[in-house]
């Protein structure tokens, strides 16, 4: 029955990898260290053993995936706790060369109060860089808890590919 289960889920998983960025698709996470408007650090080691749901964007950028976020949301607030510990969604801005980081900071704050999670800033454009992002674009990255990405795209997510990532999610949680 596992077996079966596993084939109609990666049947519903393949076609969103054609979407995907294979370069980075099944190949280790690189390191980070990000920062967020309370200056509270995080690094890849803090996520180390979880399943990281990671949207890397520009300020003008943090839109564009809006229905995703919400669903994934909905999808995240219905699960048990024990899995919810066990899952890190990440929201990082790129904030690589901000004159005035005071603003920003206080920006990061007020919009992690909004989304409901915490907001880290990109302040060096290292994790930018090591991630390959897209600039001036929504990156979603999915991390498994080995450290593996599994899942990466840049561009605006087609509602068909949402229940897809939230299949693939399944199957990394449990």
């Amino acid at each position: 029955m596992k077996k079966i289960f596993a084939i109609l889920t990666l049947m519903v998983i393949l076609p969103i990898f054609s979407y995907a960025d294979n370069a980075m698709v099944g190949k280790p996470a690189p390191s980070f260290k990000i920062k967020s408007g309370d200056n509270q650090e995080l690094s890849f080691s803090d996520v180390s053993g979880k399943t990281v749901v990671l949207f890397y964007e520009t300020k003008a950028a943090k839109e564009k995936n809006r229905k995703l976020k919400d669903e994934l949301n909905k999808f995240y607030d219905s699960q048990p706790e024990a899995i919810k510990k066990n899952v890190v969604r990440l929201a990082v801005i790129n904030c690589q060369g901000v004159i005035f980081s005071g603003a920003w900071e206080s920006a990061l704050k007020e919009n992690s109060k909004k989304e409901g999670i915490i907001i880290y800033g990109d302040w060096t454009g290292d994790m930018a860089r090591d991630y390959k992002v897209k600039a001036k674009d929504s990156n979603v990255i999915i991390i498994d808890k080995k450290g593996v990405i599994r899942y990466y795209y840049s561009g605006q997510i087609e509602d068909k590919d949402i229940t897809a990532i939230k299949s693939l999610l399944n199957t990394l949680l449990f």
